[in-house]
Parts: C-alpha cells; structure tokens; sequence
C-alpha cells in the first residue's frame, strides 16, 4: 500500500495498479457527534480496505462532499452535486494520467448520490479505466441480488395494458447473477441478454389498472401532505 506520505519516487516505484477513494462528509451528526463522522469512517474504511488489496493506492478521503440536506445546521459543508461530480472526474483522470486504470470509490454519506452517476459516465466514456463501487453483492449472496429491475413483470404488464399494439410478444425471463451495480460497469447490453432484468412472462395486465390507480392515490396523496408539511414547517410561500 502507498498513501499521500509516499513520495513521488517511491509511488512510481511501487506501480500501484488500483487506487481507492474513500468520499465522506462534513455535515452535523447531533449534539454528540463531530461533524467529521462521516470523514473518519471512510479514512478507517479506506485503510481498512487498502491493506487487504495488493499495491493498492490509498487516497486522502474527501471531506467536502454534498450535505445541503444539512446545511441548516452549523459546520456543515457543502459542494453542489455537479461541482463533487467534477471533482471526482479530475481525480480520475489524474489516477489515468499516471497509469492507474483500476478505481475503487465508495462513500460513507448516503447524500453522495451524485456518485453513482459520475461512475457510471466516467466508465461509459473511458473505457479504458475501470471504476467500481465499494461494496455489493457477491457471487454466493443471491438473495441481495436483484430479480426485477428493467422490462420484467412490472413494466411489461404495464404496457401490455396501457398500450398492447406496441408490445411485440414477450422477450424470455432473464435475471443475471449480479447486483444492479453492474449496469454501471458494464450497460445492460452487457449484463443481460436481449435488455431484460426481470420476468416478463409473470405479467399481468389485468392487474394493472387496479395498481395505477392505487399508485397515483399515493403519489397524491403524498403530494399534498407533503406541501402541507413544507408550509408548516417553512411558513408559506410568498404570493
């Protein structure tokens, strides 16, 4: 393992082939925690990690991340959710830039969704790098991998419903043996066969007025007692 105390020489001398980027936060944690919570655990983490991968690169954990949702309480900092995407990016071209191709990123911030998207880009347009998530599903943990997540079941009975002339048969069930966050590695041309994650030939359409309706209830209802609760809580807008 090399990390930033390393000098320049003794990193090019080791070659590492992998890097790691641990992504925190500094956002408030109660009246009993610092606001470093989040940083703290991923410096551990990322540690942790980098001693039980060979040659690994450890990376200084980054502290400035996207914590808005906090941002009412005193010390936390925030970057916009574009401004961390760039960042992330200009960290990863560096790490190209000297020949690291293989990237490990994970966060210990679960407002960090920004994350997700930035790898799966960066993946689609450097296919010459390969950017991993932290964590998910291993080869024997089936039941953390996902059955439905693209034109199974659910959608297909959707659309058999709501427009049955443009739905051309069914294309044959197909759940691969991997987590969802394979689709930002890879693209669903890869993980699966025809573009189906899912069982299609579990459809029903005839269920599916019922569950429209039974979901636009929800979404309504959520709506107004959301707005509700904003104008409680905030006052309400100005006219």
């Amino acid at each position: 393992m090399v990390t930033v105390f390393n000098t320049s020489k003794e990193i090019a001398e080791a070659a590492p082939q992998i890097a790691i980027l641990p992504v925190g936060s500094l956002e408030q944690h109660g009246h009993h925690l610092p606001i470093a919570t989040d940083w703290l655990i991923a410096e551990e983490m990322g540690r942790r990690l980098a001693e039980r991968l060979d040659n690994a690169f450890l990376l200084p954990a980054l502290c400035y991340t996207n914590s808005q949702e906090h941002m009412d309480c005193a010390g936390t900092i925030t970057l916009r959710p574009a401004t961390l995407a760039l960042v992330i990016e200009d960290i990863v071209m560096s790490l190209r830039h000297h020949g690291i191709r293989r990237i490990v990123i994970f966060s210990t911030h679960g407002g960090n969704w920004i994350i997700k998207p930035t790898i799966r880009d960066l993946n689609f347009r450097f296919p010459d790098i390969r950017i991993i998530h932290g964590d998910g599903p291993l080869a024997e943990e089936t039941d953390r991998m996902p059955i439905e997540t693209h034109a199974g079941k659910g959608e297909t009975a959707l659309i058999e419903h709501l427009r049955p002339d443009l739905v051309k048969g069914r294309s044959p069930d197909f759940a691969p043996k991997l987590g969802q966050e394979w689709n930002d590695y890879v693209g669903y041309a890869v993980s699966t066969q025809t573009g189906v994650w899912g069982r299609p030939s579990e459809a029903r359409p005839e269920e599916s007025e019922a569950a429209l309706d039974a979901r636009a209830d929800h979404q309504a209802r959520y709506v107004r007692e959301t707005f509700a609760k904003l104008d409680e809580l905030l006052g309400p807008l100005p006219d």
